[in-house]
């Protein structure tokens, strides 16, 4: 993008059960490492003493706190049932509210998925931080990329999902008057 007045959106696209959780979390490590100022959402998987999957929390990249977002029953298990709690993602959404009054150098943002896609999750969030033109990273699914891009109004480049290349952007981003 290189006019400078476009919105600094860029997102990852990924294939479903392969998420970028260890790129993006590396990439906002080395942000912090050059003392850039990174806000937003990780999320990172929860394993029983077996490791055994048991859950997924979203990490806020500033305090490292956890939010507790998907701990799945038995039952939702058994019967594929979404077990995202939903009072849970209201604390996630207030963590991008807080970043988007801090005006960060750049929000990272792991993930665009069905709940955005079908209008909830962290779409309001998402857009929020795209209209304010704070640079934004967010990780897509392939499944939902039609609707990302219809949402982003194909505004967002497509990045690879390379550390190296995620540097690149966060470069020539950060770089701009």
């Amino acid at each position: 993008m290189s006019d400078s007045s476009a919105p600094c959106i860029a997102a990852v696209k990924y294939v479903s059960k392969e998420t970028p959780k260890h790129i993006l979390r590396d990439f906002a490590k080395r942000l912090i490492d050059d003392k850039i100022n990174v806000h937003g959402l990780l999320q990172e998987n929860v394993v029983d003493a077996d490791g055994a999957q048991i859950g997924v929390d979203a990490v806020d990249i500033q305090t490292n706190s956890r939010i507790p977002l998907l701990r799945p029953t038995d039952y939702e298990l058994n019967n594929k049932l979404c077990s995202l709690d939903v009072s849970q993602l209201a604390e996630a959404t207030g963590v991008l509210r807080c970043a988007l009054e801090a005006k960060p150098d750049i929000v990272i943002v792991e993930r665009f998925g069905k709940a955005e896609s079908d209008g909830g999750g962290l779409v309001d969030e998402l857009l929020l931080l795209m209209a304010s033109g704070i640079p934004t990273l967010v990780s897509v699914s392939q499944d939902e990329w039609e609707t990302w891009e219809a949402i982003s109004g194909g505004l967002g480049a497509e990045i690879d999902c390379d550390i190296d290349v995620l540097r690149k952007w966060s470069h020539q981003i950060l770089a701009r008057p």
